[in-house]
């Protein structure tokens, strides 16, 4: 009975990770694990996957005792989360030495529409590709309107817009 428990474990170990690296939008619930950055979840899920799955595997299908598999399980789980830590860590660090790319002033199109004095979403070319934005104004923006970056909100990370005069659009 353990033996099917550790295997449930790691195979939940194994669909969240995938979760976390792919992400799914089911219905108004949003999983995507992969985008909240390096934390606990990101190493105790290879943690929990290696150690169920080899741990229940070597109980149910190799006849092995709960104490050994258990042992063996364990150290397949420290090996795969200190691999995911490392892996983690260079990308961490990879992310850092992205160039910081200036966008105001800069046209962007309107992804997620947005109300006077309300949130939406913008889309902006910059040299390192299409980057979407945070991005608020003191008027209604419909879907695919194009603006105008103004003024990066100092308490957020998200920008002021405004309408783009009609001389700047793209024809």
């Amino acid at each position: 009975m353990l033996g099917i428990i550790l295997l449930i474990i790691g195979g939940v170990g194994l669909l969240l990770t995938l979760l976390s690296l792919v992400g799914a939008d089911v219905g108004e619930f949003d999983v995507d694990l992969g985008d909240s950055g390096v934390g606990c979840m990101s190493l105790a899920m290879p943690f929990a996957t290696g150690f169920g799955l080899l741990a229940g595997g070597l109980m149910v299908f190799g006849d092995v005792g709960s104490a050994p598999a258990m042992l063996v399980g364990a150290l397949a789980g420290l090996i795969l989360a200190a691999a995911a830590g490392v892996i983690l860590r260079w990308l961490w660090q990879a992310g850092e030495e992205l160039p910081e790319v200036q966008i105001l002033g800069s046209s962007a199109r309107v992804v997620e529409p947005i109300a006077a004095g309300h949130f939406g979403t913008g889309e902006v070319s910059t040299p390192l590709g299409d980057q979407q934005i945070t991005i608020t104004s003191d008027r209604d923006f419909a879907h695919n309107e194009k603006v105008r970056i103004v003024a990066k909100l100092d308490d957020r990370d998200a920008y002021l817009v405004e309408q783009l005069p009609f001389s700047d659009f793209d024809t």
